[in-house]
């Protein structure tokens, strides 16, 4: 290896364009199939369940127009679409195989390998374009490939491949790069028609990417930079050229954001969900981006976890911290803008994360930290660094030992950083070693707690449960303000488990403070009532339930078992049909009509009833 051949391996095969491709395309897949092998089992967390899980929206049946835009419009009962391509190809896995994670972690985990190596051949481009050739173009390989392989195999990136309703980030991530790069051959394609079929490629998949999350949004301005900056140079005269163009994608990106959101909403929400002010938000956000560059250049284990606790900034010196990661954000963008002629490329990297950290770091109600955020704005953060060491490799290339070090130095540090992806997916194996590493990590933190609670909760670990639920409504930090009312929520359904039904229906009920629309609390308050003989009482949360989510076919069978108990057999069976209507192979369905035509002393038709319920193959194949 030596700057002459551009460090390659020394390979005799055709065509060299194509025989550097294919190795790096190989290299990337075999390195992250390496990292990620034990990520397929991985099982639900978090916001999952409610995007996936327990999201009637995407569980669809048919590849009908009618199935297709009900997978495309999100989660269900909202009135505009949100993030339709992702929760599309949800929708496209549950058809297929359910609720199996095995495919929903395999899709994630090719996005991530396409997005690499769109990045890849991004890079290798760019590295080439006249602007940068006579600095670069040697060693466009190495840079190129040695960039994304640092950034798809840091650790930071977990959160966004393993986790599996972060698709959203990686599938945004994914179009914006391949857009960017369809742009560039674009721009440097020697005949019209091959420009123009560039472009289409381009203005399609940004299209893809703006359906797949909100921060696609800055792709506009990444485009327009990355024009002015690489391709037409960032000179005083291009950028009074480019005046209209720069007006038109500031005008743009709000526009692209008026599609998103509903603005008048973001304000309310931070009274309702947030224990931090807009302004607080703001204020906390530089520190957040700092802490954010130290976990990439510093991903071990021990500072990586899916809700981390951040001290809220009150103002511009509580912390202190808050002023001075405003004056090192702004040095370091002053930096850029002042290096951008004779460093361009470092300076658009440094810009590129930035600005598309810009939309999530705002005023929009959001949690404060999270890694996955880092997926899209990291994309170009390892290309000066690549360049560091390259550069270093030639100046030392005459110095055998020396270049032995630094190579070791970085195989190393790439073998460190795929053990610590390994780690990572282990923790996210399940729910207990996800939360039980998140409370080792922030006890202070009431939600890990009660997120933890949750999982021994489902795991019939009750006595492990209640004293994390405990731990939850003890702790002073509060990440989310409605955690406590989650926390009640969750210790209603322990006392409900453990056959306390008065404290069961006591916390059922102070949850409900908070949780008037959750479907899932009527349904466990009816389960009390209904214990407790309160019939009528059950009756009408059970229908609460029902108009809160009406595609829930569980809903109607419990409803119907309340009928049957008020002796109303008839009401009971017409609830056990629209279970079957919503999902045929619901076994209790049956099990809940024969019980009431045995009410009806129709025995026949109840013995009929309880051999389909009995035999849950035929009535499978029944169904189908």
């Amino acid at each position: 290896m030596n700057s002459k051949n551009d460090f390659e391996l020394n390979m005799r095969l055709p065509f060299k364009d194509y025989r550097d491709t294919f190795v790096a395309v190989g290299l990337l897949l075999l390195i992250l199939v390496l990292t990620y092998s034990n990520s397929f089992d991985c099982s639900w967390h978090f916001d999952d369940y409610i995007n996936i899980v327990e999201n009637p929206g995407i569980q669809i049946k048919s590849l009908s127009w009618r199935g297709i835009e009900k997978g495309l419009h999100g989660i269900a009962g909202l009135t505009r679409w949100q993030r339709p391509l992702p929760y599309f190809t949800f929708a496209l896995n549950y058809y297929f195989d359910g609720l199996n994670v095995f495919w929903y972690h395999a899709i994630n985990f090719l996005i991530h390998y396409v997005t690499s190596v769109f990045l890849f051949l991004f890079i290798y481009n760019t590295l080439k374009l006249p602007i940068l050739e006579k600095r670069y173009e040697r060693h466009a390989y190495s840079i190129a490939l040695l960039s994304t392989l640092f950034w798809a195999i840091n650790p930071i990136q977990v959160m966004a491949v393993t986790y599996i309703v972060q698709r959203m980030a990686s599938m945004a991530a994914m179009f914006y790069i391949i857009t960017m790069y369809f742009y560039l051959k674009g721009r440097i394609a020697d005949r019209t028609w091959k420009g123009i079929s560039f472009f289409i490629l381009a203005a399609f998949s940004a299209l893809l990417s703006l359906g797949s999350k909100e921060n696609a949004a800055m792709l506009p301005v990444s485009l327009f930079l990355f024009d002015l900056f690489l391709i037409q140079g960032a000179t005083v005269e291009n950028i009074k050229k480019n005046w209209a163009v720069c007006l038109f994608v500031l005008v743009l990106v709000p526009a692209i954001g008026l599609v998103y959101c509903d603005f008048s909403s973001i304000m309310g929400s931070y009274d309702e969900f947030r224990p931090f002010t807009v302004w607080e938000r703001l204020l906390t956000q530089p520190r957040v981006v700092l802490f954010y560059i130290s976990l990439l250049l510093y991903p071990i284990t021990s500072r990586m976890m899916l809700i981390h606790d951040t001290e809220i900034s009150k103002s511009f010196f509580d912390p202190w911290t808050t002023s001075a990661a405003i004056v090192v954000i702004l040095l370091i963008l002053v930096l850029a803008v002042f290096i951008s002629r004779k460093r361009p490329l470092i300076s658009y990297c440094i810009i590129f994360f930035f600005i598309n950290h810009a939309i999530e770091g705002s005023f929009i109600s959001l949690g404060l930290v999270y890694e996955h955020r880092n997926y899209l704005p990291s994309l170009l953060f390892f290309i000066p660094l690549s360049v560091l060491v390259v550069d270093a490799l030639d100046y030392f290339e005459k110095r055998k030992g020396m270049v032995i070090v630094l190579s070791s130095v970085v195989t190393a540090i790439v073998i460190i950083m795929g053990m610590t992806v390994y780690i990572q997916n282990d923790i996210l194996k399940d729910e207990i070693s996800l939360w039980s590493d998140n409370v080792a990590k922030t006890p202070q933190l009431d939600i890990v707690h009660n997120n933890l609670g949750m999982a021994f909760l489902n795991s019939w670990r009750l006595p492990e449960a209640f004293a994390e639920l405990t731990r939850a409504t003890e702790s002073s930090t509060k990440e989310h303000v409605g955690v406590k009312y989650m926390t009640y929520k969750l210790l209603g359904h322990y006392y409900f488990f453990v056959g306390n039904d008065d404290e069961a229906l006591f916390f059922a009920e102070k949850s409900l403070v908070s949780f008037s629309s959750d479907a899932e609390l009527y349904n466990l308050m009816a389960a009390i009532l209904m214990k407790k003989k309160r019939l009528e009482e059950a009756e009408t949360m059970m229908k609460k339930a029902i108009s809160l989510r009406e595609g829930a076919a569980t809903f109607h069978i419990n409803l119907g078992k309340i009928c049957l108990l008020r002796k109303q057999p008839d009401a009971a069976i017409k609830e056990a049909q629209k279970a079957i209507s919503l999902d045929g192979y619901h076994l209790a369905a049956y099990w809940l009509i024969s019980e009431a035509f045995k009410a009806k002393k129709d025995y026949r038709t109840s013995d009929h009833f309880h051999f389909l319920w009995s035999h849950p193959e035929l009535t499978k194949k029944r169904c189908q």
